[in-house]
C-alpha cells in the first residue's frame, strides 16, 4: 500500500512537472444587467431615521454608538466604490446629503419619489441613483477560559510542555444592509435587496482583561462586514476583473518543436510559440506529442484572444489526436464565449441621446418596482 502511494506521488510531481501555467486576466460578468444608457450613479445614505430621538433610543437599546452604523455606512460606500474603480462599467460620486427614511422596524421605508430622484442625479451629473435605506449592525461578546499547552524551558534549560489556563473573548458582529437602486430616466427600480454579513472574531490571553483589550472593537467590525458588502454589490451591479489559469505542455523534450514553442510561450512570444507548435504537427509521427502540440496551440489562441480557434482547437487536440485534456478545455473556451457575450453587452456603450426627452420628469409618483423583494 506504501509502494502505491509513493508511485502515486512521483506521478503527479512528474505529470505537474510536464506543464507550465500561464495567468490570463479577463472580466467577470455583474450578476444583473443594468441599461446601458446608465453610465453613472450618485452613492446616497437614506439611514437616517424619521425622528433623530429614534436612534437615539435604539442605539441605547441596541449598545451601538450613535456613530456607529454610519460609519459603516461610509465603510461601504469606499468599499463600492474601490471596487468599482477597477471596473470599466460606472463613474460613482458620493452625496454629501443623508436622507431620512430608515424605520426602527428593520424593513425597506416608501421608495423616494421622483423629483428627490431628479434633483439628486441632476445635481450630480449621473444617470441612476444608489441608496443605502437599511444598515443595522450587532455585536455580541463571550468569554471563557479553558486548558491549553505550551512549549516553556525546565530549569534545566531543556524545551517542555505545560498546561495552563488560557483565557479567551469571542465577538459575533453581523450587519444587515438594504440598498435600492433607481432609474432615473426610466423611473424604475431596478434593484432591491437586504445583504447580511456575519463573522466571528477571537482573541486569547492569559487573562481575561487582556484578551477583551486584543479583540476587534464592535466599529472596527461593522466597517468590516459593511467594506465585505460593499464589495459583493460591486459585482452584483458591474463586470469586475478576475484572472484565471491555463497549463501548456512543456515536455517531452525530445520533441525540439513542442520544447522550442514553450520557451517561446514562457516569454510571451505566442505568435512564434504557435507557428513553431503548427510546424512540429507537420512533422510529427507521434500522436501523444501532437495532442500535446495541438492542445498549447489552443492555449495560444486563448493568450491571444482569439477564443473562436482556441476552442477549434482544443477539439482537434482531443478528436485528431486523443489528449484528454482537450475536451474539457473546449467546454471552458465554450462558457468563456458564452461569458464574452454577455460582457459585450453590458459594456455596450448606449446611443446617443436624441434632442427630445418623452416623459415628464417632474411628475411626483412612486417609483415602479419591478422586482423582487428578497432577504438574504
Amino acid at each position: 500500500m506504501r509502494k502505491y502511494s509513493i508511485f502515486m506521488t512521483l506521478v503527479a510531481i512528474g505529470f505537474s512537472s510536464c506543464m507550465k501555467s500561464v495567468s490570463i486576466n479577463t472580466l467577470r460578468p455583474a450578476d444583473i444587467n443594468i441599461p446601458n444608457e446608465i453610465q453613472s450613479i450618485t452613492l446616497v445614505d437614506r439611514t437616517a431615521y424619521e425622528r433623530d430621538a429614534i436612534g437615539v433610543i435604539e442605539g441605547i437599546i441596541t449598545g451601538e454608538g450613535i456613530n456607529e452604523d454610519q460609519d459603516g455606512v461610509m465603510a461601504m460606500f469606499s468599499s463600492l466604490q474601490n471596487s468599482l474603480r477597477v471596473s470599466p462599467r460606472f463613474d460613482v460620486v458620493l452625496a454629501s446629503e443623508k436622507l431620512r427614511g430608515q424605520n426602527i422596524l428593520g424593513s425597506f421605508p416608501d421608495p423616494l419619489d421622483w423629483r428627490q430622484v431628479d434633483q439628486l442625479t441632476r445635481k450630480y451629473n449621473t444617470d441612476a441613483l444608489l441608496a443605502i435605506e437599511i444598515f443595522d449592525s450587532n455585536f455580541i461578546i463571550t468569554n471563557g477560559k479553558r486548558k491549553n499547552t505550551r512549549t516553556v524551558e525546565d530549569a534545566d534549560g531543556k524545551k517542555v510542555e505545560e498546561e495552563y489556563t488560557e483565557f479567551f473573548a469571542e465577538g459575533v458582529g453581523n450587519t444587515r444592509i438594504g440598498v435600492r437602486l433607481y432609474d432615473a430616466k426610466n423611473r424604475t427600480v431596478i434593484d432591491q435587496d437586504i445583504y447580511t454579513q456575519n463573522k466571528t472574531w477571537e482573541a486569547s490571553a492569559t487573562s481575561l482583561k487582556e484578551a477583551l483589550a486584543q479583540l476587534v472593537s464592535k466599529s472596527q467590525a461593522t466597517k468590516y462586514l459593511a467594506q465585505s458588502v460593499g464589495n459583493t454589490y460591486a459585482s452584483k451591479i458591474a463586470p469586475m476583473p478576475v484572472r484565471i489559469s491555463r497549463s501548456y505542455y512543456t515536455k517531452p523534450k525530445k520533441n525540439s518543436y513542442l520544447s522550442k514553442g514553450a520557451r517561446q510561450a514562457s516569454v510571451n512570444q505566442w505568435e512564434s510559440a504557435i507557428e513553431t507548435w503548427k510546424a512540429g504537427l507537420k512533422n510529427a509521427s507521434d500522436t501523444k506529442a501532437s495532442g500535446r502540440m495541438a492542445y498549447n496551440i489552443a492555449i495560444g489562441y486563448e493568450i491571444l484572444g482569439d477564443l473562436f480557434l482556441a476552442h477549434e482547437w482544443a477539439g482537434k487536440s482531443f478528436v485528431d489526436y486523443g489528449e484528454k485534456k482537450g475536451r474539457s478545455y473546449a467546454s471552458q473556451i465554450n462558457n468563456r464565449m458564452i461569458t464574452e457575450e454577455i460582457l459585450d453587452e453590458q459594456l455596450q456603450l448606449p446611443e446617443p441621446k436624441s434632442q427630445t426627452e418623452t416623459g415628464n420628469k417632474d411628475k411626483l409618483d412612486k417609483p415602479t418596482i419591478k422586482i423582487k423583494m428578497k432577504d438574504n
